[in-house]
């Protein structure tokens, strides 16, 4: 799996064995992503948010007017 830089991900082992992960960095420093922004700071639909975050989306619309998302 190749994953863009700068984007939230995640992965779920969806199997019954022991999952492995390697990551690599293109330099020593990868950077900070603050989860809040990179959640509700977008245009991600609220339905997307809702599924991930477990939220309902009455929370969500209001965390993304706080935080400057749409949707």
């Amino acid at each position: 799996m190749v994953l863009p830089q700068g984007l939230l991900h995640f992965g779920l082992n969806s199997g019954n064995t022991t999952a492995v992960a390697f990551a690599s960095f293109s330099s020593q420093n990868p950077g900070v992503q603050i989860t809040s922004f990179a959640l509700f700071k977008n245009d991600f639909p609220t339905e997307l948010v809702a599924k991930t975050t477990f939220l309902d989306k009455e929370q969500i619309k209001k965390l993304k007017g706080l935080l400057g998302g749409t949707n």
